[in-house]
């Protein structure tokens, strides 16, 4: 079962606008740091820093100074000392969804799946100064296999590990930095989310005994897709793990997105799904794609 299972699909699904009211729809649930007053996810024009709201004399504006290449809009803003621990979400793991079933919890107390049909992903974000940011999505093959496409921009290699539930592909991501030469830190990412399926069978695991920086890069955390998997003990659980690895990592067509989530560090424009990717706003009417097109605020100008 999933949110859109059984309706029709059309070829462009805005999932996120920030400047819609309320800028983060009921789709979504954020998750904030509660041992940080640095951590904070709010609306705001993007010409203006954010300060906590509990302690703006503790607080750390991030960045101190916007760069230059502003856009007019009111955007989302996520910041934290610790990206792992404050993000948003739209829909939900398959996998995590049938876990909380399994706990007796009740099918309206526990968020679905997306099952957005649509395989292109896009994307309007800015990180925060030089910090870095990741995002992660959930993708269903054709079979109802589960894997997660991270991407963050502290990866250096491409990995994918097997041993998580979903299992994982970790991307880096390459995004601009403040410079004289850097007209704005926007981008606008479009992802063919069925190109990448493939790699889930063909990226390196991480070394064994590489450093961290090198080989996990993060991929350990301890988020929700994650906790499952330390609890199986003995044999049985290894046996059960090495199962996992052959027989649940996606392979072959795109089937449907779980989910989306999106870590600190950065600033969100917009988020939606499309059928051709920028084809499909190509062929949009005028008034479309003047709405998809980023405007620079008049410091900029």
């Amino acid at each position: 079962m999933s949110l859109l299972s059984g309706s029709i699909q059309p070829p462009l699904l805005t999932l996120l606008s920030s400047t819609s009211t309320p800028s983060l729809s009921p789709l979504f649930t954020s998750v904030v740091d509660p041992s940080s007053s640095d951590a904070l996810i709010t609306s705001l024009p993007d010409t203006e820093s954010a300060t906590s709201t509990e302690s703006s004399s503790s607080s750390r504006k991030v960045p101190h100074a916007q760069p230059k290449g502003c856009v007019s809009h009111h955007v989302m803003h996520i910041q934290s000392p610790d990206p792992r621990k404050t993000y948003i979400q739209a829909g939900n793991s398959v996998i995590e969804h049938g876990r909380w079933l399994d706990k007796g919890k009740g099918r309206d107390d526990v968020q679905l799946p997306l099952g957005v049909e649509l395989h292109w992903l896009g994307m309007q974000v800015k990180r925060l100064g030089r910090r870095d940011m990741s995002f992660e999505v959930g993708v269903v093959d054709s079979r109802g296999r589960e894997g997660v496409i991270r991407f963050s921009s502290f990866k250096k290699n491409p990995t994918v590990h097997p041993h998580r539930a979903p299992p994982l592909i970790h991307l880096p991501l390459q995004l601009p930095s403040a410079g004289p030469s850097q007209l704005t830190q926007w981008v606008h990412i479009p992802i063919n989310l069925a190109a990448l399926i493939p790699l889930f069978q063909h990226l390196p695991r991480p070394q064994r005994h590489a450093s961290a920086s090198e080989s996990d890069d993060g991929d350990d955390d301890n988020d929700n897709n994650s906790n499952e998997e330390g609890g199986h003990k003995g044999e049985e659980g290894k046996d059960r793990r090495k199962r996992r690895k052959v027989a649940e990592l996606p392979q072959g067509g795109f089937g449907t997105v779980s989910y989306v989530r999106v870590y600190a560090n950065c600033r969100i424009r917009r988020i939606w799904f499309s059928a051709e990717g920028e084809r499909t706003i190509e062929g949009m009417s005028k008034s479309v794609q003047d709405e998809w097109a980023l405007y620079a605020a008049d410091e900029a100008a």
